[in-house]
């Protein structure tokens, strides 16, 4: 009877704590945003707003009161939904402030605004004007903390191209064509393709075919523009996962009047993955080297050099060149490339990447770039199991120096790229969730 009361206790306790766990981030990015506003009230610009920050202050007291007298769920997160709007109404201040800085150039306030780290400096649209704005002044008036977004950003386009050379195979924004056209169509580098979208037509209408000749599977996205006297069983935007080395009907256009003339204007676009997927939050990955080795993380989960945005949860490791690489999970090879010998820190070098994929039986992705020429150790279709030896690391593609760029990632919800996601690893001192720039482990099974 005891032990019955222990594991209701327990489980009651993890079911708590699951569900604080979110109130507790978003307690936290509020009081960032707290101490961002602190970081501007020196400028006399922000002085009229000194009341609304102490409001978001009295707030998170609030709060924490709440929390402190046990009061979890639905009081807790009204309070912080309030402390929320607060912070964000803040933000339409820093938006004017940073507005008016780059209207008027005033040197000063822009500074003070790059200087306190804001969450609006976070977003794209906002770091893009404020970069822009430093570029041009950037020889008279050099500011540290925006040589570091400078930074930041251009490793950030660094990874997005590495992204999308990863496969040379993808595709984007294809025009349908006929089947029989389609068959033999060519990409722009004069390559068979890989994956196509064909029509056919039929009596009353006509049909979209897919054909993947890929061995991994594939996520296409299509879009039906101008649809003239055509109704379609699907909607105009649609996506659909379509198995390796195989044939789908994708969806049939029925022409609703036989005696008026009908058209339609389709695209699509493709990328490797499934979209379908549930990640297992619970398996453990091993560090993709020799069991027993020393390793160290050269640029961790929220790197502040390239790993960002779609990167945001890959993980790099210090690596010489010839290193022997490991599985991290089991799975089935989808895709391999081993014959470049080129790597430095330019643009141009991001299509000479080596790489493997791997899909594991989740349908996430588990990727391990900058292998050296020749030094892919497995076939396009082979199973390998966790731990088993896999390729040799290098310095290809677009790299400052030799290491092992590793995540697992999924197709992103745009449809037209992946994405990393969270996860752990095993070690010798425990399960690490998060790893940082410095971290230094043992590799265990």
């Amino acid at each position: 009877m005891n032990r019955l009361l222990l594991i209701i206790l327990i489980t009651n306790f993890l079911g708590l704590y699951a569900q604080e766990r979110p109130y507790h981030e978003l307690h936290d990015e509020i009081l960032s945003d707290s101490n961002s506003a602190h970081k501007v009230m020196q400028h006399p610009f922000f002085r009229p707003f000194e009341g609304e920050v102490r409001g978001i202050e009295r707030c998170l007291k609030k709060a924490d009161k709440a929390w402190h007298e046990g009061v979890i769920s639905t009081k807790y997160l009204k309070a912080l939904r309030r402390c929320e709007k607060a912070a964000q109404k803040y933000d339409g201040h820093y938006v004017t402030a940073l507005r008016q800085a780059t209207a008027t150039e005033d040197l000063e306030l822009f500074k003070t605004l790059i200087e306190s780290d804001a969450r609006i400096l976070k977003k794209d649209r906002w770091l893009e004007k404020a970069l822009k704005f430093y570029e041009q002044h950037r020889d008279t008036a050099p500011f540290e903390a925006a040589e570091k977004l400078l930074s930041a950003q251009e490793d950030e386009a660094m990874y997005r191209q590495m992204a999308t050379m990863e496969m040379e195979n993808y595709e984007a924004n294809v025009k349908v064509l006929s089947y029989a056209q389609a068959r033999n169509s060519r990409t722009k580098a004069g390559k068979r393709r890989t994956f196509f979208v064909g029509y056919q037509r039929y009596k009353d209408g006509m049909v979209l075919i897919a054909v993947n000749r890929n061995a991994y599977p594939v996520t296409l996205l299509l879009k039906l523009e101008n649809i003239r006297n055509y109704s379609v069983d699907k909607p105009s935007t649609y996506h659909v996962e379509v198995d390796p080395d195989s044939t789908l009907e994708v969806m049939y256009l029925k022409r609703k009047n036989a005696s008026k003339p009908a058209s339609v204007s389709p695209r699509y676009s493709w990328v490797m993955g499934r979209a379908d997927v549930h990640h297992d939050r619970s398996y453990t990955y091993m560090l993709p080297f020799r069991p027993g080795s020393m390793v160290i993380v050269s640029q961790g989960f929220n790197g502040a050099a390239t790993h960002t945005g779609r990167s945001r949860y890959a993980v790099d490791f210090v690596a010489d060149e010839g290193t022997r690489i490991y599985a991290a999970r089991g799975g089935r090879v989808i895709a391999t490339e081993s014959s470049f010998d080129k790597g430095g820190f330019d643009k141009s070098f991001g299509k000479y990447a080596n790489y493997i994929v791997v899909e594991h039986t989740d349908h996430t992705m588990g990727k391990y770039y900058h292998l050296q020429q020749n030094g892919v150790k497995v076939k396009v279709g082979q199973y390998v199991s966790k731990g088993q030896f896999i390729g040799l690391s290098g310095n290809t593609g677009y790299t400052s120096g030799p290491h092992l760029h590793f995540g697992i990632y999924k197709v992103d919800s745009d449809y037209r790229s992946t994405a990393s996601i969270p996860f752990k690893f095993q070690t010798n001192i425990g399960i690490i969730e998060a790893p940082k720039k410095g971290d230094f482990f043992k590799v265990v099974r």
